[in-house]
């Protein structure tokens, strides 16, 4: 496999290509970058088969060099610190990712994964980057896959998200349903830094920009635009919440 490694420090660079160099013969390092600008012009003249990508470089982040791409015909594996953010978003999106200091055997692992995919391409890859604020990199969209189809949708446009089951189920504003394989805490761990977003029970999530009406007597019951379910807040989180959706109106 071709690759390029893109890092603005030296001894990263030196770290991981030594790293790839000893455990992971398969890897042909051809190129290495320093920043986005420079690595996008090495990527249009080499044409690699998969990249190791920083996040945080000076000037333009590893996202905004992917945005550059309308296509990425490569594998891409992330080289990062910890970020707690960033790494739920990768889980979620299912991103190839290793953490800085970097683990020879999650390399190995990553490097395998990449080798197997070099012929399914990345129209994931290109949704979940484009699914990110550019400014905070936060996630703006989400994506579920249904059958043949992939369905983005704006977390704007979400109305609330129930547990389904071991699945979960999301209501829009324009009362389209879908169900999705991730369980809700998945959800909840993706959108604990959304401010709209919140999990009233064990059961569900709420876009808080799509109350209808609560109540506030002994049981706070919340109902939500276009919907008839009646959805009951967790008694230990009642104030707490009622101060949310008051702090909304």
């Amino acid at each position: 496999m071709k690759a390029i490694l893109i890092d603005d420090e030296q001894d990263n660079q030196i770290l991981l290509s030594s790293l790839l160099t000893k455990h992971c013969p398969q890897v042909e390092i051809i190129g290495i970058a320093d920043s986005a600008d420079s690595a996008y012009r090495l990527i249009c003249d080499t044409n690699p088969d998969v990249i190791f990508l920083d996040i945080n470089m000076p000037e333009k982040t590893g996202f905004d060099l992917l945005r550059l791409f309308d296509e990425i015909n490569f594998s891409v594996i992330f080289v990062t610190g910890f970020d707690e953010y960033a790494i739920k978003a990768f889980e979620f999106n299912a991103v190839d990712y290793v953490l800085k200091p970097i683990d020879h055997l999650k390399l190995i692992k990553a490097v395998k994964k990449a080798e197997k995919q070099l012929d399914v391409g990345s129209k994931n890859l290109i949704r979940f980057v484009h699914s990110l604020e550019e400014k905070t990199n936060y996630v703006k969209k989400i994506m579920i896959h249904g059958n043949d189809k992939v369905h983005i949708i704006d977390l704007n446009d979400i109305v609330y998200i129930t547990a389904h089951r071991v699945y979960s189920e999301i209501l829009d504003v324009k009362q389209q349903h879908y169900i999705s394989a991730k369980p809700l805490g998945d959800y909840a761990e993706l959108l604990e830094r959304v401010p709209n977003f919140i999990r009233v029970n064990k059961s569900c999530i709420i876009n808080v920009h799509h109350v209808n009406s609560y109540t506030k007597g002994q049981e706070c019951i919340i109902l939500m635009q276009g919907s008839s379910l009646e959805i009951e807040v967790s008694r230990r989180k009642k104030t707490e919440i009622i101060s949310i959706l008051k702090s909304h109106e």
